[in-house]
């Protein structure tokens, strides 16, 4: 299979941020103070600056050390400077931290209100840098991402509503396993990366990418059949498949699939 098609179809979602996403006044000032260099990082993925944003990015979680999606964001730019290791260990302290959203305890309602803002003021940063990212190709991929992360704010807002101290849903959004089975792809830890696509399955099946993804790993591992279904999968999400793979796979099953 041709190189070229392989890191074409691993890549993960690039989302560059907007200048005039929404702020939450009740937020914490360290929090805005993290979403600025967050939306710093984006601007700087937008030109593939990528040891740019990882700095901008690293600056976030310091000022922020439970910003997951910085932790998220800052795998992505690791993973545009193939630092793939870094990449792992960015989005594996990503999912800790949804993790442990769930076993968060507040001493008070005013501290449980002001760290349910600080979230949903990175949400809709996220929201805001994906709804500008003007990548057509990637579209199903960019209307996945914003469903999940409105969905997490609309859980924000209604455990508010309820005077909740905590979240009421931690579980992992489906595109921190789609891109740690990227990383680990990227790095020759196919069972890890098999892993990871079908956690991610778990959470999204309607995610065409994520298919796309576990259809190239089988092509790689010569399970052609496997390799077929998930293209099929793929397509009936509506995900546009790159050509070559379909080739790919067609060829090297003599036409079989």
């Amino acid at each position: 299979m041709r190189r070229a098609t392989i890191l074409a179809l691993v890549t993960m979602l690039v989302l560059p941020a907007a200048a005039g996403a929404q702020v939450l006044k009740s937020a914490t000032p360290e929090a805005q103070r993290a979403n600025r260099h967050y939306r710093n990082g984006w601007e700087a993925m937008r030109a593939e600056a990528w040891a740019e944003a990882a700095r901008e990015f690293q600056q976030a979680i310091d000022i922020d050390p439970k910003f997951a999606l910085a932790y998220y964001s800052l795998g992505r730019a690791d993973m545009g400077l193939r630092d793939f290791p870094r990449a792992i260990a960015a989005y594996l302290k990503c999912r800790e931290l949804y993790v442990g959203i769930g076993g968060e305890r507040y001493s008070s309602q005013i501290i449980a209100s002001r760290s349910i803002d600080d979230r949903i003021l990175e949400y809709r940063v996220a929201i805001s840098a994906a709804q500008n990212s003007g990548l057509k190709a990637q579209s199903q991929s960019t209307v996945l991402y914003v469903r999940e992360l409105q969905a997490e704010i609309d859980r924000l807002e209604q455990a508010q509503r309820r005077h909740l101290d905590t979240p009421i849903d931690a579980s992992v959004p489906y595109f921190v396993p789609m891109a740690l089975g990227a990383a680990y792809f990227r790095s020759g830890q196919v069972a890890d990366a098999e892993r990871e696509y079908k956690t991610a399955l778990v959470a999204n099946p309607s995610s065409g990418e994520t298919h796309s993804n576990l259809a190239v790993l089988y092509l790689t591992t010569d399970r052609l059949e496997q390799a077929a279904r998930e293209i099929k999968l793929a397509e009936e999400t509506g995900f546009k498949v790159n050509p070559n793979l379909k080739d790919d796979i067609r060829r090297r099953s003599g036409g079989r699939y």
